[in-house]
Parts: structure tokens; sequence; C-alpha cells
């Protein structure tokens, strides 16, 4: 079984765990959080809640063959928000969230830059990737500030909105990264 815990100056990124669904049912519960997220329904849905941190304790048991590995954020010893890689199998792509109380500290830039080092540094992947809604201003921040290059536009499905929204796709080598940092 694999495990994860990273430490920033000010965080502390670890696997979501069951005990966790209070806390995203709250944070994600907040409809100015969810529609910037693809996969995220408003209102909050406690039952896919549970069944998806249920998946994500899994996926922690053998990180060789798991096609997705989310992350959790915790502040002061409170989880303020997560991450995740998916498509692990292919190029995998980056998503985070933050709970609102949190936005514009810097805590997703210091959160994400651990992430990418930790999977530039563990596994054989040579490219991430990442997208944002072109609104969602903060996120494409965090992805420029970190070296990630704009490389198109495209459409995210977002569930609470119940539509498609255009974003932008970003990508970094791991050379770039590692490098730049």
């Amino acid at each position: 079984m694999s495990t994860i815990h990273l430490k920033t100056d000010r965080l502390q990124l670890r696997a979501p765990c069951p005990e966790d669904l209070q806390s995203c049912a709250e944070l994600l519960g907040d409809y100015e959080v969810a529609k910037m997220l693809s996969r995220v329904p408003y209102p909050y849905d406690l039952d896919a809640g549970k069944a998806y941190l249920s998946r994500s304790v899994e996926r922690w048991r053998d990180i060789e063959t798991a096609d997705e590995l989310g992350l959790h954020i915790d502040h002061n010893g409170r989880m303020i928000g997560g991450m995740g890689f998916k498509k692990l199998q292919e190029t995998p792509e980056i998503g985070y969230w933050l709970g609102r109380p949190y936005w514009g500290k810097g805590f997703m830039s210091e959160a994400v830059e651990a992430a990418v080092t930790w999977l530039f540094q563990n596994t054989g992947h040579e490219r991430l990737a990442g997208e944002a809604m072109t609104e969602n201003s903060g996120s494409l921040k965090v992805l420029e500030k970190l070296g990630f290059r704009l490389v198109g536009e495209v459409g995210c499905k977002s569930v609470s909105r119940g539509t498609t929204i255009p974003a932008l796709r970003m990508e970094v080598t791991r050379t770039e990264f590692l490098n730049g940092h």
C-alpha cells in the first residue's frame, strides 16, 4: 500500500480519507467553488462524495496502476481543498480546488508546486497538463506561475452548470518544471 504525506511551509498534502466527507460537503457545497470544477455537482451529493473518497483510498493502494490519484490539502490541521492527477496511464492532467475562505492567500500555488514536484520525481511521466475555465483567472495564474504554457483552447464540461464552458489547456514538461524549480 502506498501513501503520501507532503509538507510545504504552510500546508500538508495527504491522501483523502472517508473522514473528509463533511469538509468536502462544506467546501464543495459552495456554488462559487463547484461552478469552476468539471466533475462536482451542485448541490454537493453526499453519496457521490462517499463513493469518491472510497475510490481515492483504493487508488493509493497501488499507484503504479491507478488511473487517478487524489490529494487533500490541510492548513493548521484543517482540510481546505483538494487536488488530483487524472489520466495517469496517459498524459496526466492536474486539477485542484480550494474552499472560498482560503482563496487569494497563495495556498494553491504552494500545494500544486509540491504535488507536481512529487509527480515528476516519483513517476516516469514526461509531461503534465492542466485545464482551467477561461473565467477562472486564479487557477490560470497558478499554472502560469509554475511554468505551464498555453497549448490550446478547449471546452470543459461542468456538471454543476450542466453545460460546457470555454477553458484553456496548459502543459509543462518534466525538464521545464524541474529546471525551473
